[in-house]
Order: structure tokens, then sequence, then C-alpha cells
């Protein structure tokens, strides 16, 4: 089987957007979260951001995570804010495995190798106002595969 499971959702590991610029961390979530939209409209989104990360942001883009995690409206991007001292690595990956969810981080998950085994992971470039997501996403197929498949056939 060359070609992973189909997929259901997205889930965005924020904690890896965020920390590849400490700069407008807000901003640069909804990039991502734009572009998911525009490529996969049918498929929910759900952002997970680790403690530390969060609290590294300032209180402007802290406050607007809270209000973020607070809103469970039908429809809308969920996110989360992972309990402190936790990675968001588990919980993106556990969470991708239970929803069939394509992981959208530039993360390999090399410290959670378990974790990630059928996990299809979307790499992706950032920079300034302008997200490009790689061509090719790595499904990481059972028991220790990796295979690169197109974006187009996910």
């Amino acid at each position: 089987m060359n070609a992973p499971p189909p997929l259901r959702a997205i889930v965005l590991d924020g904690a890896n957007v965020i920390a590849s610029s400490r700069f407008r961390p807000i901003e640069r979530l909804d990039l991502v979260e734009v572009w998911c939209r525009v490529w996969r409209p049918d498929w929910p989104i759900t952002v997970f951001v680790d403690h530390a990360t969060a609290m590294r942001c300032r209180p402007a883009a802290q406050a607007t995570l809270r209000a973020r995690c607070a809103d469970v409206t039908p429809g809308r991007t969920r996110y989360v804010v992972c309990p402190r001292g936790e990675s968001a690595d588990a919980h993106v990956l556990q969470f991708a495995r239970e929803r069939a969810a394509l992981v959208i981080s530039n993360d390999r998950f090399w410290d959670h190798q378990e974790l990630r085994v059928g996990a299809t992971i979307l790499q992706f470039k950032l920079k300034g106002d302008e997200f490009t997501p790689f061509a090719e996403a790595t499904w990481f197929r059972p028991p220790n595969g990796a295979v690169r498949v197109p974006r187009e056939e996910l």
C-alpha cells in the first residue's frame, strides 16, 4: 500500500508554526488556517499549542489564544493549549490518529516514533505573509517505512 488511508481532518502543530518565528504568532496561525480552508473547506481544523509556547507570546496573542480556545462554535477552528509541562507533539499525533487527520508541521516527531506510525505530515515554508506547503506529504506507514505522497492525492 503506497497511499495513506483517507484523511478527514487537519491538525495543525501550532507550536511548530509559532516557533518558526517569534513575531506575529496569531497572524502566522491565521495564514495556515486560511490555506487549509481554501484547500479542504470540508475538513475540520484543530490547532494545538503547548503551554510554554503560548506563554512566550506577547499578552495580546495570549489573550487571542485563550479566546480561541473558549470558542467552540460549530464550523470554527478548534484551539487547544496543552497542559503546562506537556509538549503538544504527543497530543497532535494522538489526535491525528483518532481523527484520521493530516498533520501540518515541520516537526518530524523523532521523539515520538511510535505515535507517528500511520501519521501523514505535510511540511511547509512560512516566510512573511506567505505560507507554502510542500508538494508532497510524508506518510509514516506501518511498521517503520515512510512514503512521500503528492498533496493532490491526500
